[in-house]
């Protein structure tokens, strides 16, 4: 069943531009015990550009830019105590070491004009960090015309020859205690690939990705779609050692429907009725589901709408758990034009949330592709490993996804298609025919999804004395 679940637009000068006004300061944690632990969401960002990924504190926001290939990414610190930028310094000059970067920095943070001098607050030349060497330091300077002081801190590591990564932090004194930990606690989680091989993998995954999605026209994908009014019934089961359907265990099931159809397919609103918007054509899918694990039970609804050119995509999802007298509703909805993407979710004991996850580079595929990406790639492509950057719901990031396709020797006549849907989530694994038709889909834990039909659903279900409404 579909994974449930965060632009983050960071107006990066503006927040810069904020740290002398007095609103920069609202949410500071004066008079409070300076804490030393970091929440962090729970699936890190990946920086492409850098080589690196580094896992952010709850409630901060992101923005990229690139300027050629240079990128920066600036990170706000939640409650504004505090902006880090990351980038990315590189010289022609083979001789310059880590300590000539840092002493040439800090010399320049330290020197001003009309007498104004910053002060080095503190100097760790020996640090260590998941194996990579580097030097960070903190600089006091004094705030003109009346105006707070404010800290920059640097954290310099050199990545690879000539190659430096630098960590910017920019905060008020007055949030300096307080933002040093979550500054020091977020880097202490960065991640740097040290082997050009993988980098490679990826980026000729991501190519294969792009190349394979490009070559596919209206007819491929309409293809490996249901259509509009049928309905493929997939049933979610553990096999007992017996292979009798009446002990094996049931999991749930699900209704699936895609098609290629308008926007407007997602509202109630009457052809009549429909705007220029609500006629653009696009790619939709559809899944009702219904799980049961131990004494809970879940009810889902998604719907999920690409144009055809991928330039845009909205869904919504909408689930009701039920464990006993007691049910909880939330709502997911999500919204993309080109690479900026909102999503909001709404639940019945928490308030709103809207988040804008990152989305950056090439290779990023819609909520709705990647429910037909796997079919396509069983229809279509050639075995290898293939790439994309996509909104994981059960994360509220974007992860990298991988997809192997394969000829099995030992089931002549299918495809095999594996895909890990994030870097720490179990693979799963597809078998189809050629033309693209689910055979089975084997989870992690050894339970299957499995094509069914509707009537042999219902009676399996009545004979286990399972809820069907």
């Amino acid at each position: 069943m579909p994974h449930l679940t965060r632009p983050r637009p960071l107006f990066f000068i503006l927040l810069c531009l904020s740290l002398t006004s007095p609103s920069w300061a609202q949410g500071s944690s004066q008079g409070e015990p300076t804490p030393t632990f970091t929440e962090f969401e729970s699936e890190p960002i990946r920086i492409d550009a850098l080589n690196l990924s580094i896992q952010l504190p709850v409630g901060a926001v992101s923005e990229t830019t690139s300027f050629g290939n240079n990128s920066s990414v600036g990170i706000g610190f939640p409650d504004k105590v505090g902006v880090m930028v990351i980038k990315e310094q590189r010289t022609s000059n083979t001789e310059l070491s880590l300590e000539q970067v840092t002493q040439s920095i800090i010399k320049q943070l330290t020197r001003y004009g009309n007498s104004i001098t910053g002060t080095v607050l503190s100097h760790d030349k020996e640090l260590l960090v998941n194996g990579v060497e580097g030097q960070r330091f903190y600089v006091q300077i004094p705030g003109l015309k009346n105006k707070p002081n404010t800290v920059r801190g640097m954290t310099i590591f050199e990545s690879k020859p000539q190659h430096f990564i630098i960590f910017d932090l920019t905060t008020l004194e007055r949030d300096f205690d307080r933002c040093k930990v979550m500054y020091e606690n977020t880097i202490g989680t960065m991640q740097i690939d040290d082997s050009t091989r993988d980098a490679v993998k990826r980026a000729a995954a991501i190519k294969a990705m792009l190349g394979f999605i490009d070559q596919r026209g209206l007819e491929d994908i309409q293809k490996v779609t249901t259509g509009k009014t049928t309905d493929r019934w997939e049933r979610l089961y553990l096999p007992a050692s017996t292979g009798d359907d009446m002990d094996a265990s049931e999991y749930g099931y699900r209704r699936v429907r895609s098609w290629t159809g308008f926007k407007g397919d997602l509202t109630d609103k009457p052809k009549s009725k429909w705007n220029d918007d609500d006629r653009q054509l696009g790619y939709l899918v559809q899944i009702d589901a219904m799980a049961l694990e131990d004494e809970i039970r879940v009810d889902t609804r998604a719907t999920f709408y690409t144009s055809v050119d991928n330039e845009e995509e909205s869904w919504t999802i909408k689930m009701s758990l039920r464990q006993g007298e007691e049910q909880t509703t939330s709502t997911i909805t999500g919204a993309r034009s080109k690479n900026n993407l909102v999503v909001l979710t709404d639940s019945s004991d928490a308030g709103p949330i809207k988040t804008t996850p990152l989305i950056q580079g090439d290779g990023y595929i819609s909520q709705a592709m990647s429910y037909l990406l796997s079919p396509l790639l069983a229809s279509y492509a050639q075995p290898g490993d293939y790439a994309s950057y996509v909104y994981n719901s059960s994360a509220g990031a974007i992860t990298l996804r991988w997809d192997k396709v394969e000829h099995p020797e030992d089931s002549p006549g299918l495809i095999r298609v594996t895909t890990r849907a994030s870097s720490d989530t179990p693979p799963t694994v597809g078998l189809y025919t050629k033309e693209g038709s689910l055979m089975r889909v084997r989870l992690s834990n050894g339970r299957i999804w499995e094509p069914i039909e509707l009537d042999r659903l219902i009676a399996l279900w009545k004979k286990k004395g399972l809820p069907l409404d």
